[in-house]
């Protein structure tokens, strides 16, 4: 008589078979292929897979590249690669990337859009030849914490509007990347609550700071060496209510009137105003900044009496401007105290 629990156990190293082969990691890359397997294979063949190693059709196991459990790329990290070619349209079938790494390389052509990829949370492609940035590039990135594109000879563009869809946003670095315009109105704490750093030096941004400034939570600040022939102008009275602010980087502009009254900014360490055309008298306030570590004020056309910051603080302030004596710390004369308060009444212009 045959024994009834046989024929299982004759079928059971099948059954093992068939689901390892179901759940196995490769196994998954390959039945989740779809769009990843399409967007990994366009990549592979835009950069060269012979630089990276890359092999086979498992894409899971590719050097640089993670996946979930079930197959879907969540992080590509391509740093410093030397990387030469291209980044294809493909990569916005990702549904799942939440990481992007290309910095650093040789990448050029147009930088994709990445339009609609909600899970997004890192980008760094900082460093490379990248001929152009997308105008939709924002839409949807609703998850985005970090973005580093600086030093990329992107055709002229401008900072969108749908920038605010990323309200995640925690880093913004666009330095020397051919901004044009002006910095757009959007920068309220309820628009970005999390923003801590903003660096867009070395463009052709022109124009005054944006009101929306003064209720943000910016804590770096980088706007120097804008190029053109406006610059960034106006004045910097917004400063004054940008309480998280701990770095001001705003020389090489064309910023007028005084320096406002900063007694609020109590984390600032770092203030660059050189080579501007400040005026008026340097406030009381700045000087008894107890964070503060380092001021660069020369260059302008600063008026009263030479300041006197406190000991340890690196200060550069001589250059240019009209202190009504040579040495930090002494009053000017009661005649010269008597013009500059009149002056103050129309503003500090710069020709009375």
């Amino acid at each position: 008589m045959k024994d009834p629990h046989l024929g299982f156990w004759v079928c059971f190293p099948g059954v093992l078979l068939l689901f390892f082969s179901l759940y196995s990691p490769s196994a998954h890359s390959q039945s989740a292929g779809g769009d990843d397997g399409a967007a990994m294979e366009a990549l592979s063949k835009s950069i060269g897979p012979n630089s990276l190693g890359w092999s086979g059709t498992d894409y899971c196991n590719w050097g640089q590249v993670s996946c979930t459990k079930d197959g879907k790329v969540f992080k590509i990290q391509l740093g410093n690669q030397k990387l030469t070619g291209t980044l294809p349209p493909e990569i916005q079938k990702l549904s799942n990337l939440q990481q992007l790494e290309v910095q650093n390389n040789q990448l050029t052509g147009p930088f994709p859009s990445l339009s609609g990829l909600q899970p997004l949370q890192v980008l760094l492609a900082h460093d490379n030849n990248f001929s152009s940035f997308p105008s939709d590039f924002f839409t949807g990135l609703t998850s985005l914490d970090s973005i580093n594109i600086d030093h990329n000879p992107f055709a002229a563009w401008q900072i969108p509007d749908t920038l605010k869809d990323a309200t995640a946003l925690r880093e913004f670095s666009a330095t020397e990347t051919n901004i044009t315009g002006r910095i757009p109105d959007i920068f309220t704490s309820s628009n970005f609550p999390g923003l801590t750093e903003l660096h867009l030096a070395f463009n052709y941004l022109e124009g005054e700071l944006p009101a929306s400034f003064s209720s943000s939570s910016i804590q770096s600040l980088w706007l120097n060496g804008q190029q053109g022939t406006n610059r960034l102008n106006g004045t910097i009275d917004v400063l004054q209510n940008m309480t998280s602010l701990r770095e001001v980087w705003l020389h090489g502009n064309f910023f007028t009137g005084p320096i406002p009254d900063l007694l609020k900014l109590g984390s600032l360490t770092t203030l660059s105003l050189r080579d501007n055309k400040l005026t008026g008298v340097v406030p009381a306030s700045l000087l008894n900044l107890k964070s503060l570590t380092s001021v660069n004020l020369t260059n302008n056309m600063l008026q009263g009496p030479m300041p006197k910051f406190g000991d340890g603080i690196q200060v550069d302030m001589t250059s240019q401007n009209s202190f009504c004596s040579d040495k930090p710390g002494v009053d000017c004369d009661a005649r010269v105290n008597i013009l500059l308060s009149v002056v103050k009444d129309m503003g500090y212009p710069t020709r009375v």
